[in-house]
């Protein structure tokens, strides 16, 4: 295509961009007024909360709208105005110039095909390559991505492949012609920290080793600060604030940005205090409402007057690159938002019985199958989910389970709830043995124990009201009936921050945040001793994952509930934890309170974790630990440790021979770290890391 941009001039440039869909409900303004640009070997991040159009400024700039969708403004691609070419130019440009991730891989890749094709389909069809050219150059492209074996992985269907992988193979067909400006839209969400991490490096490196410029959509601040130059902050359709990365997350200028910042959780004080997570109230200004002469911002924000609801805010040039579209920019600080406050950690009562007890609790999945029916060598192994686990829950507290996808999260929580059977190992609630089947269990002990699943659209009847499911609870668990029990359903609502009105709306009317508020009061209906919440807010915006965070936290300090919080966000289980647990590999590799679990000595594999995850600030430097491969897959049980294949600690031979000993760490007794390499010697190398130096110190077993 031939162009006459200067070297200067920007690779994509959006200038009073307004995208208008029309839909039998009434027309959805996805994005009112954007202008932003971004250079080659830059990287642009987007941020907002859902339903501020972020999304769909990608698919703008794509060409991917349907056509009952009425375009407004212009968008630029080296020079040309893209939005009035052809549909055959603008075909050439997808793939080749442009390339998007989009954020579900398993909706990308087509199920039914193998990975490999789907990559050479696309050089075939904007290269001159040849059939075997293709297909050496798709293992290139697999290698780049860091996927190991990647003539093996391209024989593989979506489906035989990890999240982490799948979205490595979807990078890496968006790369396949090495366009000039890749869209990544949400590419990290759902991912495990580790995988995220790996990502992550990736898009760095792509950006200097290809020269491209990158868009990056997250709702993910962490994520951002650790790898975009530049960002653009979004609400209602509008860019209200853009700038340098760390001027924007060190000195923001418009109170809807300082207000996201602080809806993520902060690292603990040495005194072991928590920041409370302040949240932004009410929702986002609604895509169906007319574009008013005011700030749509208005009426969530702690610092509006009369003016702002009068006429719309300019935007205002604060210096540097940094815009603002605030009357009152100057006067933005991180205290906007009520100065920050500090709780501190309730300390435990070392005599309380615990509610829940786990002894040696292991789970297969499958049976040993042999080469003939009932005899020959076994040819089919049980996958070894979870081995040998303990656990303890004391009343009104919060164990946090971490690790990577594969641990055996989830399968610990299900064995806990009920929902699959265990293969051996006891339960005990509240002293009393727990079936091995939900089916097994008294009435009461079924409703003691609830839980939040991730997904909350798979959890609500689509088909039913809201009150349906609030209601059912009420009346199987508390025998409320009626006018009482709706009664009830409508102060449940209001307890987590939704208005009676939403009783009678069908789940599908609401949005995911609000779903999944609905799902937490259906938890609290049946007044549960325990809750397990698995990963309950992985795929939340940082404001609504802090209002669900400090309604978990307040219910629990009200009701002396206690919870089993699953996540791979280190930042969220910091913040809701007493206890943490780390699993890898359906082990435990480490468990204890909470302080002393995220602060050297750590279990090698809890150092991984802590190197990957992203913090919401530009000036961190993280270590870098970055871990070779996947969890394995557990068909045969480890000679050795568990973690020893993967283990940038490794000693030698002992830990593939001898399984780890439990060892108590130095700060507290109930700390326990499974490792060969004695704890003060983990702690001296971990601080020794963490302070830049090399690993000097040497290792005994």
């Amino acid at each position: 295509m031939t162009t006459t941009q200067t070297n200067n001039a920007p690779l994509m440039e959006v200038e009073n961009l307004s995208v208008t869909f029309f839909t039998p409900a009434g027309a959805v303004r996805a994005v009112r007024d954007v202008s932003l640009q971004v250079q080659r070997n830059e990287v642009l991040g987007i941020v907002g909360e859902s339903g501020c159009g972020k999304s769909t400024v990608g698919y703008a700039m794509m060409g991917y709208l349907p056509g009952t969708t009425r375009l407004g403004g212009s968008i630029r691609f080296e020079g040309q105005d893209i939005t009035n070419i052809s549909a055959t130019e603008l075909r050439k440009l997808r793939g080749n110039t442009i390339g998007m991730v989009y954020q579900d891989p398993t909706t990308s890749l087509n199920p039914v095909m193998r990975v490999g094709p789907q990559v050479e389909e696309v050089l075939r069809q904007h290269t001159r390559l040849s059939r075997e050219q293709a297909r050496n150059r798709t293992a290139e492209l697999f290698e780049s991505v860091g996927l190991a074996g990647p003539r093996r992985i391209g024989r593989r269907y979506p489906h035989e492949l990890s999240g982490g992988q799948q979205q490595r193979g979807l990078i890496a067909m968006a790369l396949a012609c090495d366009p000039h400006l890749l869209i990544m839209d949400e590419p990290t969400t759902g991912l495990d920290v580790t995988t995220e991490a790996t990502i992550l490096d990736l898009i760095l490196d792509l950006k200097d080793r290809v020269n491209a410029g990158i868009i990056l959509i997250t709702h993910n601040l962490g994520v951002v600060a650790r790898g975009a130059d530049r960002v653009a902050v979004m609400y209602a359709g509008h860019v209200v604030e853009q700038g340098p990365v760390r001027t924007i997350f060190k000195n923001p200028r418009h109170p809807y940005t300082a207000g996201l910042i602080s809806c993520v959780p902060q690292p603990v004080t040495h005194e072991g205090e928590d920041h409370v997570l302040r949240n932004i109230p009410g929702s986002v200004y609604s895509a169906q409402e007319e574009t008013k002469d005011a700030c749509l911002f208005a009426s969530r924000c702690p610092m509006a007057t009369a003016q702002c609801t009068a006429s719309a805010p300019p935007v205002v040039d604060a210096g540097d690159g940094h815009l603002s579209k605030c009357f009152y920019w100057e006067q933005v600080n991180s205290d906007v938002w009520s100065a920050a406050e500090t709780t501190q950690s309730q300390a435990k009562d070392p005599n309380a019985a615990p509610i829940l007890t786990v002894k040696g609790l292991h789970h297969f999945y499958g049976t040993p199958r042999r080469r003939f029916v009932f005899f020959g060598p076994i040819v089919g192994r049980p996958v070894r989910a979870v081995v040998n686990v303990d656990l303890a829950v004391k009343p009104g507290q919060t164990l946090g389970v971490v690790g990577e996808s594969g641990s055996g999260k989830t399968t610990l929580a299900r064995n806990v709830v009920g929902l699959i059977h265990r293969t051996s190992g006891d339960i005990k609630l509240q002293g009393e043995d727990l079936g091995p089947g939900v089916e097994d269990r008294a009435k009461g002990q079924r409703s003691a124990i609830r839980m939040v699943f991730q997904n909350p659209t798979s959890s609500l009847n689509p088909k039913l009201p809201v009150s349906h499911a609030l209601m059912r609870p009420l009346k199987k668990f508390q025998g409320l009936k009626g006018p009482e029990a709706r009664e009830r359903a409508a102060a449940l609502l209001q307890a987590v921050g939704l208005e009676p009105g939403h009783l009678d709306r069908l789940p599908g009317e609401l949005s995911g945040g609000q779903q999944q508020r609905v799902a937490l009061a259906a938890t609290f209906a049946g007044k549960a001793d325990l809750i397990v919440a698995d990963e309950a807010v992985s795929a939340l915006d940082v404001s609504v994952q802090a209002q669900v965070l400090n309604l978990l936290k307040q219910h629990q300090q009200e009701a002396g509930t206690s919870y089993i919080f699953i996540s791979h966000d280190l930042g969220v289980v910091r913040y809701v934890s007493d206890d943490i647990l780390v699993m890898y590999a359906g082990h435990v590799a480490e468990s204890g309170p909470r302080n002393s679990v995220l602060r050297p000595p750590s279990h090698p594999y809890t150092e991984a974790l802590l190197s990957a995850a992203p913090a919401p600030d530009p000036d961190a430097v993280p270590t870098r630990i970055r871990l070779p491969g996947t969890v394995p897959t557990l068909r045969q049980a480890f000679t050795g440790c568990f973690f020893a294949g993967r283990c940038p600690r490794k000693v030698g031979d002992i830990c593939d021979t001898t399984p780890p000993p439990a060892q108590q760490g130095p700060d507290a007794p109930s700390h326990v770290i499974y490792c060969h390499i004695p704890a003060e010697q983990l702690k001296e190398l971990q601080l020794q890391r963490s302070n830049g130096k090399q690993d000097e110190v040497s290792i005994s077993a």
